[in-house]
């Protein structure tokens, strides 16, 4: 094997060339020890966060109002002096009270920080000053809930996965073996081909559902495992037993670090290493079973029948509940602290003395690192994630039975409505109407519908991104082309009924061309929903945005208001409303060439005919070939805006 030197983000590093996949990605009869040993060395580490640099975008994704936008608060110092080392084959457990800093311990190492916080102190691979690059080359990011597709099965999530992850050397039988040696590690195997399932959807359990966003990480085999409270919301049997997995994968050569809140007392012995934080400042570090020695040497011994992490944790908490108990509880920490600072334990030099000096030679650090290049195209990208966006939206069989429904119900419900309309005067205005709800009603329903669904998705789409699963282009049309099918099957369970019930013209030409109107005005619909979706942060907001477009589109459509009498300042609305176009293509195909009888109309109004009709109303001017290539224009701009939302608005998710 060859080493040289090559520079990372401004690093000398060692690398090495010539390796083959098998000995950065474990494949199933190789020898385990062929991922690399990667130690983890914190020194003095800190993290200040000043609330006044957050961008106008973050301010917005909570909901505040411009005038709330002037922040003078102080910069909070969320991490101060952190000083750590994790050794190949430990698990360590970052415990603490909510707030502690934790999570930000872990996103810090692990190069995830957001909001433009400031850090200093020294993160160490292996002896050698970390870069992003090489955090991402060696490491996988395990995070609180799941990120997964709830109609996938456990094999096809891992399939899918494994395909976008793994280097195009890997053949489909390599990728498969690698896939069920993962499904084997964590003991998935009995759940292999259920639905992994979630909040609304049955699946498997919880502790299950957990192990397959490790096995998702997992499948590049990391050196270096982080996971922020993978036993949050499991019952304690399913956390130990997951404990328990994450201890077995940190024997076989890999570096573990995660944070939870309080483990029971079976959980805390599976620990090697323990750090506790209070308010960013360590309480403790060094080995779990010295942890209870050291307190009681500080005259804090644990009461008998007590849990050592209850105990201690609650030992290093500032209770706010009333003056007393703050003030007391704040001396209690800031003792702890200081005692740990003046040294009253040297865990980090006895635990890493010994390992440095026996792998002084085994320092390099990109072998392990991902051959980026290798990874799949972006074609092969687009590929596979329509593969899979259309097999989760098959499988999801309660929202395909409940769009079939919805379609079906509206459509039955017009047409009835409309239904034996005849040729006298009053019936005119009723046609008018009939295609005003018919090119509204469904388009209405969509927009609703597709921003509660697309900001269910961002809860993975966000974090895959940011995995570098793949890029935002072939997710872009991988979505658009998977979900085209569904829409025109859904138009057309809409258009049908509703076009025979209400006796419209009963020719092919006719029929066709209605369709493609409203084909074409519930697809500007979709794309308005998902440009709006993608740019606002939250449903509310998103909903909001859309509405205030649809709003203004329904009301220039020109049924409410003829279109001459509209304000001359607003006119333009009405010449992109997709709404009127889709309204005035509807009346052209349906209402001219109709004639109607004068019998019941007043002297010198009667409308004879459906050219009249549509004077009446202002709509006379453009052809129906006109009004579709304008929708179709406008389902253009709808998805490069939407791209461009996608491509430069962080997709984070917020909750609903």
């Amino acid at each position: 094997m060859n080493i040289n030197h090559t520079v990372v983000d401004g690093t000398q590093v060692m690398a090495v060339r010539s390796i083959s996949p098998t000995s950065i990605y474990h494949i199933p009869g190789a020898d385990c020890s062929q991922r690399p040993s990667i130690d983890v060395r914190v020194k003095k580490l800190s993290y200040t966060v000043n609330p006044a640099s957050l961008s106008w975008w973050q301010k917005l994704s909570t909901m505040q109002l411009p005038w709330e936008w002037v922040d003078n608060s102080e910069p909070q110092q969320v991490l101060n002096n952190v000083t750590f080392s994790i050794n190949s084959g430990q698990m360590l457990a970052i415990m603490g009270n909510s707030g502690s800093g934790k999570t930000t311990l872990l996103d810090v190492i692990a190069c995830r920080t957001e909001g433009g916080g400031l850090i200093s102190g020294d993160v160490y691979l292996n002896n050698v000053n970390r870069t992003s690059t090489m955090v991402r080359g060696c490491s996988a990011y395990v995070r609180q809930d799941d990120r997964l597709l709830p109609h996938l099965t456990v094999k096809e999530t891992l399939m899918f996965v494994a395909q976008l992850k793994l280097p195009t050397t890997f053949t489909f039988s390599q990728i498969k073996r690698r896939v069920d040696s993962v499904i084997n590690e964590l003991g998935l195997s009995h759940v292999a081909d259920s639905k992994v399932g979630g909040a609304e959807d049955r699946g498997v359990s919880g502790g299950e559902r957990r192990r397959v966003s490790i096995g998702v990480q997992l499948l590049l085999d990391p050196s270096i495992l982080f996971l922020d409270e993978p036993t949050s919301g499991l019952d304690s049997f399913t956390a130990h037993h997951l404990v328990e997995t994450l201890a077995k994968l940190a024997k076989n050569n890999r570096t573990v670090l995660l944070s939870i809140h309080q483990p029971r007392s079976d959980i805390f012995e599976l620990f090697d290493m323990v750090l506790i934080l209070s308010k960013g400042e360590m309480a403790y570090y060094g080995q779990a079973s010295n942890m209870v020695n050291y307190f009681s040497n500080l005259g804090h011994p644990c009461p008998e029948f007590t849990n050592p992490c209850d105990f201690y944790v609650d030992l290093a908490t500032v209770d706010p509940t009333s003056e007393e108990t703050e003030r007391q509880s704040t001396a209690m920490v800031q003792t702890l602290v200081h005692a740990y600072k003046n040294g009253q334990v040297d865990s980090l030099n006895s635990s890493t003395s010994s390992r440095e000096e026996k792998n002084k030679e085994q320092w390099p650090v990109l072998a392990m690192f991902r051959n980026l290049e290798n990874q799949p195209g972006a074609l092969k990208q687009f590929w596979i994630l329509y593969r899979r966006s259309t097999r989760n939206i098959v499988e999801d069989y309660g929202y395909l039975a409940t769009q079939f429904i919805q379609a079906v119900a509206m459509s039955v419900v017009v047409g009835f409505v409309y239904f034996n309309l005849g040729f006298d005067q009053s019936s005119v205005r009723d046609r008018f109407g009939m295609m005003y709800i018919l090119g509204a009603l469904y388009p209405y329903m969509v927009v609703l519908d597709l921003i509660g669904i697309y900001h269910k998705e961002r809860s993975f789409l966000y974090f895959e991104l940011e995995d570098r699963l793949y890029s935002v282009t072939p997710y872009y049309f991988a979505k658009i082309f998977s979900e085209l099918p569904f829409h025109t099957f859904f138009v057309a369970v809409y258009a049908v009924p509703v076009y025979f019930i209400a006796g419209l013209k009963m020719n092919v030409e006719d029929f066709l061309t209605v369709f493609a109107i409203l084909f074409l005005l519930v697809y500007c619909s979709r794309t308005l929903a998902m440009f709006s979706a993608a740019v606002m942060p939250t449903f509310q907001l998103g909903c909001f945005f859309a509405q205030t477009f649809f709003s203004m589109y329904i009301m220039s459509a020109g049924f409410f208001i003829n279109l001459d009498n509209i304000f001359d300042g607003l006119k333009w609305v009405s010449s992109v409303s997709y709404l009127k176009w889709g309204f005035q293509g509807l009346c052209k195909v349906q209402i001219v060439g109709l004639n109607f009888t004068c019998a019941d109309a007043r002297p010198g109004s009667c409308i004879t005919n459906g050219t009249m009709a549509l004077e009446s109303y202002s709509l006379q001017g453009n052809s129906v070939w006109e009004a579709c290539i304008v929708m179709g224009s406008s389902c253009v701009i709808y998805l490069i805006l939407f791209f461009f939302g996608m491509r430069f608005v962080p997709q984070k998710p917020h909750e609903m």
